[in-house]
């Protein structure tokens, strides 16, 4: 049980350690009636190791449970699916992403940039106000 500290008997240690090589632990806590946890820690500190070639041996049994516990997504691969709401914020027709993919635009951004820069930190220096919300500091 939860926040309680387990006693463990004799009878149970050598239950855990004639067991855990070949056994699930969640079987194991099942019949002990102790949290999975609880086993491998035990176990842990009594240098248990599971027997070579469990995980092998029972990996459909594994992958089963697994599947289980987390099923797959339905929505993965699915084409024509859409967030509600989110079509305005989709690349128009003709739009192309800046990616590494395409240095030409990249370089187009960045040369941009670098120009409002520029114009900001003159309108500065001069005592103008910004046209953006560049947080620059003056240099000059």
């Amino acid at each position: 049980m939860k926040g309680l500290k387990t006693i463990w008997t004799a009878e149970m240690i050598q239950k855990l350690t004639d067991e855990f090589s070949y056994r699930f632990s969640r079987d194991i806590g099942n019949d002990m009636n102790l949290s999975i946890r609880t086993i491998v820690r035990k176990a842990r500190e009594l240098g248990l190791e599971k027997e070579e070639g469990f995980l092998d041996k029972n990996r459909s049994e594994i992958s089963k449970l697994a599947i289980k516990a987390k099923p797959p997504n339905p929505m993965k691969g699915v084409k024509g699916w859409t967030v509600p709401g989110g079509e305005k914020f989709q690349f128009r027709t003709g739009n192309i992403p800046a990616n590494k993919n395409n240095p030409e635009l990249i370089n187009k951004i960045v040369v941009k940039r670098n120009e409002t820069i520029r114009k900001e930190r003159l309108r500065i220096k001069y005592g103008i106000e910004q046209k953006t919300k560049l947080k620059l500091i003056n240099i000059y």
